[in-house]
């Protein structure tokens, strides 16, 4: 799948920095409480229960909190390839509709929805990819408006 499919709507940041800042505000601070409990090795009893339980709370801290990946579904046809990327539960945090990609000739369309368009509501957002090895000529044309031609 092309990159341009996997990125959500702009307002909201990429999955990758979404990863980096629940690294930074969870998995930094865990891994740091865990090695306090584990380094200075437990003495006593207790001290050992203590530093399982901070171990746990951590582990059931992350399995909380970790973003959830958007799930993928491809359906290939003769030389097409259809993806579907499943928009995040959470608009305010990503896309606010499903994104389709259609893959075919070297060319990828990608079409979803945008939240907010300057003054307008959920706006019909287009982007195509041209990756082809044959001379790059791509002619669009939208609404019958006549073909553009694309280098």
């Amino acid at each position: 799948m092309s990159e341009s499919a996997r990125r959500p709507a702009p307002a909201s940041g990429s999955a990758s920095a979404r990863w980096w800042t629940w690294t930074g505000y969870y998995v930094l601070p865990c891994t740091a409480v865990v090695l306090a409990g584990w380094v200075p090795s437990p003495h006593t009893t207790r001290e050992a229960y203590l530093a399982v339980g901070l171990t746990a709370m951590c582990a059931a801290l992350l399995g909380v909190t970790m973003p959830v990946r958007r799930s993928t579904k491809e359906l290939a046809v003769r030389d097409a390839v259809l993806a579907v990327v499943l928009a995040d539960s959470d608009p305010q945090d990503g896309t606010v509709s499903d994104t389709y990609e259609l893959r075919v000739h070297g060319v990828s369309v990608l079409v979803r929805l945008r939240g907010t368009w300057k003054d307008q509501r959920l706006v019909p957002y287009v982007h195509i990819d041209h990756d082809a090895d044959r001379p790059r000529l791509l002619l669009v044309e939208v609404d019958n408006q006549g073909e553009t031609e694309y280098r």
